[in-house]
């Protein structure tokens, strides 16, 4: 069964390099490639953008179904692809697009990098 837009929750995010661009494309290549292969269904897009000259990296993750966030939380956080990559990066600025649960909005604000939260869909589609 196909999710409704309105429960779709996407996070923007800005990171700070705390390695060379190489080694950060690296280590975010694996993760993205293990995501992928074996993380949760409901993570539907994760693009990373960034250039060679800047230490700011850009974010973007898409979760068709906001009940997943914590699954996939809980899955990344064992992987030893996502134990380099969070120590290749610091938070800087977070957007939430939709309204998370309880539980991830706990987890993604305990960064105090949150921005800006717009929790109620107004209108869209995913094809």
């Amino acid at each position: 069964m196909k999710l409704l837009s309105s429960e779709y929750v996407t996070l923007v995010e800005v990171l700070g390099r705390t390695r060379s661009f190489e080694e950060f494309s690296t280590i975010a290549q694996a993760a993205v490639q293990r995501l992928e292969s074996e993380g949760v269904r409901a993570l539907v897009s994760i693009q990373f953008y960034a250039n060679p000259d800047s230490i700011e990296v850009g974010a973007i993750l898409t979760f068709a179904d906001r009940a997943a966030m914590m699954q996939h939380i809980n899955m990344i956080t064992a992987w030893e692809e996502f134990k380099q990559f969070f120590s290749s990066v610091k938070p800087i600025d977070v957007r939430v697009y939709g309204k998370l649960s309880v539980e991830a909005e706990a987890w993604v604000r305990q960064f105090n990098v949150v921005s800006k939260t717009f929790e109620n869909h107004l209108t869209g589609f995913v094809r």
